[in-house]
This record gives C-alpha cells, structure tokens and sequence, in this order.
C-alpha cells in the first residue's frame, strides 16, 4: 500500500487508534445520546409504540389461532395492533432520518469551524486527504449509527417484550431464548476484532487514494507532460484502490463469520422449539407452535440487529478518528481566532522584526531519519508606510518563509515581531494579519467574494479593468463567472483582490514572473509608486535585476539570513 505519512499526524497512524473496538464504540454510543438527545427524542416514543404494537400483534395472532374460531374483538383488536406498529415504524424511521440529517449538520459545522480556527502550522504538516476522508465519508458513517442505534434499540425493547410473553407462556423457552442471544451476539464480538484492524487498515488505504486524487486534479497538466509519471501514479492509485478493496472484503468477511453464528444461534433456537422443548417441558403442540410463531416474527427484527452491529463497529472507528482530529484541531486552534477585531487594520507607523528566526524540518525520503533541515533568521528588520521594498536572492535563500514569517503565517521559534508598540504573540496573531494583503508564489482563487464590502467590491471591478482582465472576467453578484484564465491572468486578478482590500502593507511574491513585458513595466513604474506614495509599504519578491533601482530598498537574502539592505537615494533623503 501506498500512503502519505506525516511525523505530526497522529491521527493518522494506527497507534492512535490502539484502543479496544468495544471501547471505541461505547463512546460512540455516549456522543450519539448526548448530542442527538436521542432519549428525549420523538424517535424514542414511536420505537416504544412500535415494539409494543409488534408483541401486541404476536399475543393477538396467538390468541385468534388458539380459540379456534373467529372472534370480532380480537380481530378489530389485531387491525389496530397493525396500523399502530406500521404508523409507530414509519415516523420512527423519518424521526431517525431528521436526527441522522441534524446530527451530520451540526458535526459538520463543527469540524468546519475547527478547521476554520485552526493555526496555520496544522494545515503546514498535514497531507489533505485524511482530512478530507474525516470530514466527509467518516462524518456520514457516524450520524448514520445514530439510525442504527434507534434499529438495535427497538429491536432490543421487543425482545424485552417477548421474553415476558415467553416467560408467561413457557418459561424454559426464555433460557433457550437467552443462550441463543448470547451465542450469537458472542460471536459477533469473537470477530469483531480482526474485523475492525482491517477496517483501520482500509482507512489508511482511501486516505493515500484521496491525496493521489488531489495528485491528479492539480497535476494533470504535469502528467500529461511525461508518460511515465503518468504511469506510476496510474499504479499508485491502482494499488491503493486494490488495497482498500482488499482489505474492505477482508474486514466483512470476518463481521459475516460473526454473523453467521448469530444467524446459526438463531436456526438452533427454531430446532430447539419443536425438537428440544417437547422433550423437556409437557407443552403442547398449540403452544410450542405460538412460540415458534414468536420466534419467527422476531427473527428478521434480530438479523437486522445483528446485522447493523458491524456497521455500528466501523462506526466506533470512525469517531474515534474524527475524535483525533477534532483534538488535534483543538490543540492547534489560534487563541483569537473567534476575537471579535476589526479584519482591516487602517493603517500603522512601523513593523519591526528583532532576531526573528525559523527552523523547518522536512522529509526527503521514505526513511524517518532521511530529514532536511533549514534555519531562517536570526532577521531584523524594520518596515515603514510608505516604502517599496524589494526581497532578491537565490532560490531556497529563505524569501517566501521570510513572506510568511512577516505575514503571521509562520510563528517564530526565537526572537520577536512587534506592530508599532505591539508584541506579535499567538494571542493575538489573526489580528496582526489585518496588516496585509497578499498574492503569494502558490494562492488559492476562491470563485466567491467571501467577506467582501460593496465598496470593495467596486474597487475590485476597477482594478479589473485597469490590469487588463475585464474582457474575460466579469462579476455576477458575489461571484466570478469565469476563472479559466491563464496563470499571468490569473495572478492578475488575485492583485486585483489584495488592491481592493487597501491594507497597508501590500505582500507580492514574485508576481512579475508571471507577466508580459508590458504588464512589468506597469507593475514596476506605476503601480508599485502609486501605492507607496498612497502611504502603503510593498514588500515584493522579485528577480528582475532591471528593476532593482525603481525600489526604495533593495533587500538582498542568502542561505536565510539578511546579507544587505541597501536604502536608495530618494528614501535617504525622505528619512
């Protein structure tokens, strides 16, 4: 099998889900009746009323035979028996349907704004496709036990009920009934576990295919660029899918030997009604026969009970995954990320980074120990509005982590950020980031205008128009029509959206690379000037030596460290 692994991801490894099945779905069982409040429920009624009406069925049909002869009140009694149990199962199940379709929604919402607070670091060293698998296949496996839960608890509560009937006809029928439960649910339990290893196992599976799938939908100009890569990720997601098919069999094939014990349980429970129990008790044939129409109309309520139990399993496995990453979430939230601030920062007198420093660890290979290290820093540096200021260097020199240490999108591991008189802590980081906007080397165009203003929305068709862009994108209410845009184009109109936003610091990493000589000379001689006149600070990464002089200051990096900040004339002369 072919899978990601992340040092930081420990939800992703089957040590953390080391705990016992029974352990897993017994805290299922707790999180479904605390946050479904299934016993204060409506479900909860009409399954009492359903498995009432069904014993109530078994006694009157019993009844009618044993008399011999029709008998009206009997009769009416057994119609109303019906129509009690099928209107009882019928809002029983849309009352489960509307619990299962509520619980999905509030475990989505809440897995959502986990994921919406969580500190940059945690989406920085983990692979997308568990995340992904949590929040969409294990959040369906896990509302949808709630509906199960309701099937075992209703077939459960007309055991109850039958076993009195039982025990009031012939109480020797109610051992014969009990050893059976308990062989068959034994049996279940006898293979649950290597069932449930399996299951894990194919959780890993789909997980590598969901980060091959990703693989496929950005890389697919790459692949068809070179046939054999093409090829290898073809055999990687083969394998993975055989893996997960594999091992999915593997997993129900042993949940169906526990199954066909409980089934067998249940065969050897009829034998024993019209074999065993003639033998040891002095029943007659009358009532040997109302107890093998019991069993029997009980039956198919059983085998779906014991059938639903493997589902109820994964299940158990499935929350405890998105357990793990709801904690992980958690542990990784930012301490302001639901503060109540202002997102656009007005404006600032001075950004200055003291003996800032980042150390990053990599992986470059499948060996743990294969690992590759790189120190940014130790960086000062000052930032005033006002100010162009050029970042060059060599690639793998530090620029885009300097980018993303002064945006708030890297926390340093030594040293201090300060805004004007304000130390930048993790407390109150997502408010420092109000400071900028930004187009980085690698963004993500949303097709929706989230968050935007009216007004922004109207500079933002400005600017359109002014880079060039308004022939093939147009605005239709707070969405783009159309993104199919090459990549110059396309990096275009994310500058277009971090103008629109008039933050005071202004972040472009090599956005010029992308672009025509015409659009350069725009970038370099007008709109770069243009900002910083307009008391905006641009901190652009760039290469293009031509242009080093059209700066304020030319900061030049190596091996992640500030090897010279050269201030030009105009800004001395300002100072």
């Amino acid at each position: 099998m072919v899978a990601r692994r992340t040092a930081a991801t420990l939800w992703n490894e089957p040590a953390a889900l080391s705990d016992s099945v029974t352990r897993n779905t017994r805290d299922l069982i707790r999180f479904l009746l605390r946050e479904s409040n299934l016993l204060r429920s409506p479900v909860f009624v009409f399954v009492v009323l359903a498995s009432a009406s069904r014993t109530a069925m078994i006694f009157l049909i019993n009844e009618t035979a044993g008399r011999g002869g029709p008998d009206w009140l009997l009769f009416f009694a057994l119609i109303g028996s019906a129509a009690v149990m099928l209107t009882a199962t019928h809002f029983a199940k849309m009352s489960g349907v509307d619990l299962v379709q509520r619980l999905k929604l509030k475990m989505r919402n809440q897995i959502s704004q986990c994921i919406l607070k969580a500190d940059v670091s945690f989406f920085q060293s983990r692979a997308q496709g568990q995340v992904y698998h949590v929040a969409t296949g294990h959040v369906n496996d896990i509302s949808g036990a709630a509906l199960r839960l309701v099937g075992i608890f209703q077939t459960l509560l007309l055991l109850i009920f039958c076993l009195g009937y039982m025990a009031w006809q012939l109480p020797a029928s109610v051992l014969a009934t009990l050893i059976a439960l308990v062989v068959g649910v034994g049996a279940f339990f006898a293979t649950e576990g290597p069932a449930s290893r399996a299951n894990r196992k194919s959780h890993d599976a789909t997980v590598a295919f969901y980060d091959s799938i990703h693989d496929l939908l950005r890389g697919y100009k790459e692949l068809r660029l070179r046939g054999s890569r093409r090829k290898a990720l073809s055999r990687t997601v083969e394998a993975q899918v055989q893996d997960a098919k594999d091992l999915t069999i593997a997993s129900e094939r042993h949940f169906s030997y526990g199954q066909i014990g409980s089934n067998g349980a249940l065969a050897a429970l009829l034998i024993a009604v019209v074999v065993v129990l003639p033998l040891i008790t002095d029943a007659d044939s009358v009532l040997l026969l109302q107890l093998l129409t019991l069993v029997l109309f009980t039956a198919g309520p059983i085998e779906a009970m014991v059938g639903d139990l493997p589902a109820l399993s994964r299940a158990g496995i499935a929350f405890r995954i998105f357990r793990n990453l709801e904690e992980d979430l958690e542990n990784n939230a930012e301490h302001d990320a639901t503060a109540d601030y202002d997102d656009n920062r007005p404006a600032f007198r001075s950004l200055e980074l003291r003996g800032a420093t980042v150390h990053l660890t990599r992986d470059v290979g499948d060996d743990d120990k294969a690992r590759d290290r790189f120190t940014l820093g130790p960086i000062d540096l000052t930032l005033y509005p006002g100010q162009s200021v050029f970042i060059t260097g060599g690639n793998g020199m530090g620029k885009s982590t300097l980018l993303q240490l002064l945006t708030g999108l890297r926390h340093p591991d030594e040293g201090q950020i300060f805004l004007d008189d304000m130390e930048v802590t993790r407390a109150n980081v997502a408010e420092y980031r109000g400071v900028f906007a930004a187009v980085f080397s690698e963004f993500y165009m949303f097709r929706h205008l989230y968050g935007m203003t009216e007004d922004e929305r109207a500079r933002l068709q400005a600017n359109i128009e002014e880079l060039g862009l308004g022939e093939g994108i147009s605005l239709t209410g707070n969405r783009f029509t159309n993104l199919s845009l090459s990549t110059g184009q396309m990096r275009r109109l994310a500058l277009s959206i971090a103008l629109a936003e008039q933050r005071p610091i202004i972040v472009l990493d090599e956005f010029a690379a992308d672009q025509d000589p015409s659009r350069r000379t725009f970038f370099y001689d007008i709109l770069v000037p243009r900002l910083a006149q307009a008391g905006h600070c641009v901190v652009a990464v760039t290469h293009d030596e031509h242009c080093f002089h059209k700066c304020d200051r030319l900061i030049r990096m190596e091996d992640g460290r500030i090897i010279s900040d050269e201030v030009h004339a105009k800004t001395a002369e300002a100072g």
